[in-house]
């Protein structure tokens, strides 16, 4: 097949697609045309021409029609696009699983010097974060938000204490324990924006 037959065939698979779309959704895409292929792009174009939701594509030079990849920066920017929503979403998940393994690190490595209590706090905070973090992922409910942020800010009051009892504190101690503090917060309170803010198309 030639390199237009199966262009057209991408654009009629997305045609097909936006032909249940309703307007509004029609004109989301539109509006944030700059995180879509060119091929959806132009199917929702003509979608739109049909509808006579634009009378041309010369209406899409409007500012309206300028969003997407241009907008102005944000801490926590939504994405528009369905594919985009579900890679980033997905990627902030899996930090958060990936991080609950630090603690139980830590506790292992407590475990070999002896220190069953430190061991067994690790392991039990690295548990129940995974814990947590699955049904979050899997619920979208805010009440695993908030454990997970009374966990976080549990584990950052004990590594603090624990820090300030030391007669000598090292920069490298600090950085990696505010590190530890900020990173898996942020990703929460993204993860909260995103399940919030899902694109209509979804």
């Amino acid at each position: 097949m030639s390199n237009s037959g199966q262009e057209n065939n991408n654009i009629s698979s997305f045609y097909e697609r936006y032909s249940g779309y309703t307007d509004g959704q029609i004109m989301n895409i539109l509006r944030n045309q700059k995180d879509y292929q060119e091929k959806a792009r132009n199917a929702a174009v003509k979608i739109a021409l049909e509808r006579q939701l634009i009378h041309s594509e010369q209406d899409l030079l409007s500012p309206e029609y300028q969003k997407g990849k241009d907008a102005k920066f944000s801490f926590f920017p939504v994405m528009p696009n369905v594919y985009y929503y579900n890679r980033l979403i997905s990627s902030i998940f899996r930090f958060l699983v990936i991080f609950s393994f630090l603690p139980v690190v830590y506790g292992i490595l407590k475990y070999s010097e002896g220190n069953s209590q430190q061991a067994i706090l690790g392991v039990g905070i690295g548990a129940v974060w995974f814990l947590f973090v699955s049904l979050y992922k899997r619920s979208k409910r805010i009440v695993f938000l908030i454990l997970l942020m009374l966990v976080l800010a549990f584990s950052g009051v004990a590594t603090g204490l624990k820090l300030a009892a030391q007669s000598h504190v090292l920069v490298t101690d600090i950085v990696m324990f505010l590190i530890g503090l900020i990173l898996p917060a942020y990703f929460l309170l993204y993860a909260k924006k995103l399940t919030e803010n899902k694109p209509e198309d979804l």
